[in-house]
């Protein structure tokens, strides 16, 4: 029989190679090599193709291990390809990140799932996240407990409002409150916004008389208030707290530590957080987390659940330690700048959204109907300007001097509204082919969720049961605002 190297005692002894490389084929290019230590290479048809070393088979560049079965050798490990668990049918795959999500395709590796938590699911398209599966507290709608977080809502047509120690609605659902010992501002719906961010409004303060000088009682905030019923989800009072993001984009006139605030009024509790601006008068995007409060209260109701707070400045009266949740109404920490110490400050906010999750994901922005929808629930103001034919209202005469009628909202209130009306000289009463400037317009009855009744006066000349109108003045001065805000 024939042998390699040093003849052995017998045919049956194993041979020894020494490194040496065996041909296997005719041409001489099909070969198995051993001359690197605990390593075999195998070369097919000129090119090595395969080499085995302790416990591995390498496919080496340009080859392909074909199989229709790989099956684990050991029950219930399952098999791993390149990190990837293939085990009972099933494929685990890595958590992934925004960048980088874990399941994607070839063509468009920034664009699919990853998963940022336990029971979390985020969709990612273009390197950005959309939305997840888990954390979104409203399934099919917007994650965004916030409404009009984009300032786009502005029923109240605010553009030069002067507050000088006054609480007021501004753009719809957000409230400025200034109460300082010397300082006043003056607020409005700006279009100064982040460059290429996606919004088209802000809210603007500008500071008109400077404060330098801090009571203890001062304060300038921008907060709004979410309705508890809409809250139950984040399970305050166990165990089983939501964590919150909060994200937003400012331009502060003042760079360094600032602050953002929770409050549940129901449970009389805070949580603040400090915040970095990097650069004064430039707008920068701004993410910080509130851990759930295993021991607050959010009552099921529609009164206020949480009061989201940006506070501007803020006296020792209202400040407290930041990252606990802690007892009392308190807003800011006493290393927060002064964003009132100079008259030519101007502070503007835009794109806020909190939600569920530890991971802030991209401003869920919604179409201009659906944000005055979840608007109008709190506030509704009818222009009669803007109404077609300029009338307001049907009725009947109650008497020789009352037309009255019923007033039906566009979105039924969160409670029984308070209603305004303009002067009643704007408003015109139309009976029998005659137009009469009332002399008096209000609430009939008392309103409902759904309707309010309404009258118009006049001096004489109705005829009680006959049809009339409620109509506006030529003026175009002519409202009825609808209020039912926490």
């Amino acid at each position: 029989m024939p042998y390699f190297g040093v003849k052995p005692a017998d045919e049956f002894t194993s041979k020894d190679l020494n490194g040496s490389e065996l041909i296997l084929d005719a041409d001489a290019d099909t070969t198995i090599t051993a001359d690197t230590d605990d390593q075999i290479d195998i070369r097919i048809a000129g090119a090595d193709d395969f080499q085995f070393t302790a416990n591995t088979l390498t496919a080496l560049s340009g080859s392909t291990i074909a199989t229709n079965t790989i099956a684990e050798t050991t029950g219930a490990s399952g098999v791993t390809v390149d990190g990837l668990l293939i085990k009972d049918s099933t494929a685990a795959f890595a958590d992934g990140a925004v960048a980088t999500p874990s399941i994607t395709n070839t063509g468009d590796t920034n664009t699919g799932i990853y998963f940022p938590a336990a029971d979390t699911v985020g969709v990612v398209a273009g390197g950005t996240e959309q939305f997840r599966f888990g954390s979104n507290p409203i399934p099919g709608g917007s994650k965004n407990v916030v409404t009009n977080g984009s300032m786009t809502v502005n029923q109240r047509a605010i553009s030069a409002l002067a507050l000088d120690g006054a609480n007021q609605y501004t753009v719809d659902r957000w409230r400025v409150q200034e109460a300082t010992s010397a300082g006043a501002i003056q607020v409005n719906q700006s279009t100064t916004v982040p460059a290429g961010a996606g919004f088209a409004s802000s809210l603007h303060i500008d500071v008109t008389t400077a404060d330098s000088s801090i009571a203890a009682g001062d304060f300038v905030l921008i907060y709004q208030s979410i309705e508890a019923q809409n809250l139950q989800h984040l399970a305050y009072g166990n165990a089983a707290a939501k964590t919150l993001s909060l994200s937003f984009w400012v331009r502060s006139p003042k760079s360094g530590t600032h602050a953002v605030a929770l409050y549940q009024s129901d449970g009389s509790r805070h949580y603040i957080r400090e915040y970095t601006v990097t650069s004064a008068d430039t707008y920068e995007y701004i993410t910080v987390t509130f851990p759930g409060d295993a021991s607050g209260t959010i009552n099921n109701d529609t009164g206020v659940g949480l009061d989201v707070y940006f506070p501007l400045v803020t006296g020792s009266t209202y400040q407290n330690t930041a990252d606990t949740w802690a007892a009392g109404l308190d807003w800011s920490t006493s290393s927060a700048v002064n964003c009132m110490d100079n008259a030519a400050n101007n502070f503007y906010l835009t794109g806020v959204q909190l939600e569920v999750g530890s991971v802030a994901t991209d401003f869920a922005h919604e179409d201009i109907g659906t944000t005055l929808q979840k608007c109008q629930r709190y506030f509704e103001r009818v222009d009669l300007a803007q109404v077609s034919g300029e009338f307001f209202m049907n009725g009947y005469a109650y008497s020789t001097t009352f037309l009255v009628g019923v007033h039906h909202y566009r979105i039924k209130k969160r409670a029984a509204p308070t209603i305004t009306f303009s002067a009643a000289a704007t408003w015109r009463n139309f009976h029998e082919n005659t137009n009469t400037v009332c002399s008096g317009i209000g609430v009939q009855s008392a309103a409902s969720v759904n309707s309010v009744g309404v009258y118009g006066q006049v001096g004489s000349g109705l005829t009680a049961g006959n049809g009339g109108t409620l109509s506006r003045d030529a003026t175009d001065t002519t409202f009825i605002e609808i209020s039912s805000e926490l």
